[in-house]
């Protein structure tokens, strides 16, 4: 049986934003019915990102680093379909960053206070960097939260774009991912730095290379708005 032969959706089907389309679902796995979310890609010559996005899930899940579960990939048509079990409660990183930066949205869910939730996402960087994984798209639309034991628990979405390599990444590698998160003050960026780089001071290349990395792709993420507006 084909993925998609095991998936129902609703007929009030709920679309999250994105690039691409990502709708939820229902699974059926012997008896068992999962709530998931399925993200469709088109094919491209030589690339599969569905396909992309469940290797990268599975090499995280094996470093301890957290995304929701995946169940599955498919071809449909002219479209890759990645399938992974629906994270419920979560929000988004970037409600805290939006209410940091006084600009209108919904409240976060969770009552984490704005240091806590940079410093969550500074270990989860570290971790993430110290094993091998370059996620090039280390945006705070594809950090998700939920409430952990201790604080709070990050969960990291859309994946295709991510990078394994065998060792710890080089410092050009983790400055890029670092500028990614949309924290535009520079007293909250040096935050995320010194967490990330906790106990240890924050070396001047970081401090001088990760606030021009963030200056670059601000101008960059506006200039792609402008030309293709269409696109959320």
């Amino acid at each position: 049986m084909t993925i998609d032969a095991a998936l129902t959706f609703p007929e009030d089907e709920v679309r999250h934003p994105g690039r691409h389309e990502v709708v939820e679902a229902v699974y059926a796995r012997g008896e068992e019915r999962i709530p998931v979310v399925v993200k469709k890609v088109r094919l491209a010559a030589g690339r599969d990102r569905a396909a992309r996005s469940y290797e990268v899930a599975r090499a995280l899940l094996s470093r301890g680093i957290d995304t929701p579960e995946p169940l599955g990939v498919d071809r449909v048509g002219k479209e890759g379909w990645y399938v992974a079990r629906k994270l419920e409660g979560a929000d988004q990183i970037r409600s805290w960053f939006l209410r940091r930066d006084g600009a209108a949205g919904r409240a976060p869910s969770h009552p984490y206070a704005f240091e806590e939730i940079v410093a969550a996402l500074a270990r989860l960087a570290r971790r993430l960097h110290d094993s091998g994984v370059f996620f090039r798209d280390f945006t705070d639309g594809n950090v998700l939260v939920t409430e952990g034991e201790t604080g709070p628990r990050l969960w990291l979405v859309d994946l295709d774009r991510a990078r394994i390599q065998p060792g710890p990444l080089p410092a050009r590698l983790r400055y890029r991912d670092l500028a990614r998160p949309g924290l535009n003050r520079r007293e909250d960026l040096n935050l995320l730095l010194a967490k990330y780089f906790e106990p240890d001071r924050i070396p001047s290349s970081a401090a001088f290379l990760v606030p021009l990395l963030r200056r670059r792709t601000v101008l960059w993420d506006a200039f792609k708005a402008f030309v293709r507006p269409w696109r959320k």
